[in-house]
């Protein structure tokens, strides 16, 4: 029994830490969802005022971010494309210190799109 509890304390310490160090992977809520909404809706503007493509955001299913040389972003949403909605998974590496330091993947069942922009 004393090992059970060993066990799951450690496990229950591994994910708390895990969750904070930088290279970890966070499932977001709250403020920072609301801040992962912003970088996306402010990509997709860029993206739709320069060569595209233009999607509109409908709903956001899940977002986590992970702290690698900048922030990277993977998110599971929904877009709207002219009068259709489709699931896609959107990864977003954001390193605003570079020349069009923000790089967006678009992998949606029509296939792939990578895109860069300046933050």
């Amino acid at each position: 029994m004393l090992t059970m509890k060993r066990i799951f304390v450690l496990g229950l310490a591994l994910t708390i830490v895990s969750a904070t160090i930088p290279g970890g992977v966070t499932e977001l809520s709250g403020a920072d969802l609301k801040e992962a909404e912003d970088t996306l809706n402010n990509s997709l503007s860029k993206l739709a005022s320069g060569d595209g493509p233009n999607y509109k955001l409908s709903k956001i299913i899940k977002v986590t971010r992970q702290v690698v040389a900048g922030y990277r972003y993977v998110y599971d949403v929904e877009l709207i494309e002219g009068s259709k909605t489709k699931v896609c998974n959107v990864v977003i590496w954001s390193q605003p210190w570079l020349e069009n330091g923000i790089e967006v993947t678009f992998n949606c069942p029509d296939g792939q799109v990578v895109r860069k922009h300046s933050a």
